[in-house]
């Protein structure tokens, strides 16, 4: 008599083994094959336009290729000088929260940035922040005026 094992008892332990790989990785596999970010990149400037952000230029880049945080730069960001240097879109369970720009004045070693960002979630509000590393070491709360005032004296304009 010849006795034969179940062929099943050869699918729990591939069955295990893939169940372990696909528990540690199943949210960056996921985020692999559907972007979170991917409607909230240049194709969102339609709406960005309507809202008053400043627009992604199609020529920015970003290496965020996963997860919900992601942040464009321009190709050739300059040393010195004033300009913005990268816009941040943050994006939880597939709904934009956060879409946010920040410019920078660069003079020599020293540095001001000013970050301009529009919440979703918050009434859709609004937030403006300032730093100048000789007023102090945080970022302050400023006015959308304010803020205007600043991005004029540097000779920029939001949007």
């Amino acid at each position: 008599m010849v006795f034969k094992r179940p062929a099943h008892r050869y699918w729990y332990p591939l069955l295990l083994v893939f169940s372990i790989i696909l528990l540690l990785t199943g949210k960056k596999l996921y985020h692999l094959i559907f972007p979170p970010g991917e409607k909230y990149g240049i194709a969102y400037n339609t709406e960005r336009q309507r809202l008053g952000i400043a627009l992604l230029p199609d020529n920015w880049v970003t290496n965020d290729k996963a997860g919900e945080t992601k942040i464009w730069y321009p190709p050739n960001r300059p040393d010195s000088g004033s300009f913005r240097s990268s816009k941040v879109v943050v994006v939880k369970s597939g709904e934009i929260v956060y879409d946010g720009d920040i410019y920078l004045r660069i003079s020599g070693d020293r540095y001001d940035k000013l970050t301009t960002g529009y919440k979703f979630r918050d009434n859709h509000s609004w937030e403006f922040k300032y730093y100048n590393p000789s007023v102090g070491t945080k970022e302050i709360v400023i006015t959308k005026y304010r803020a205007d005032s600043i991005l004029n004296s540097w000779g920029l304009k939001y949007k």
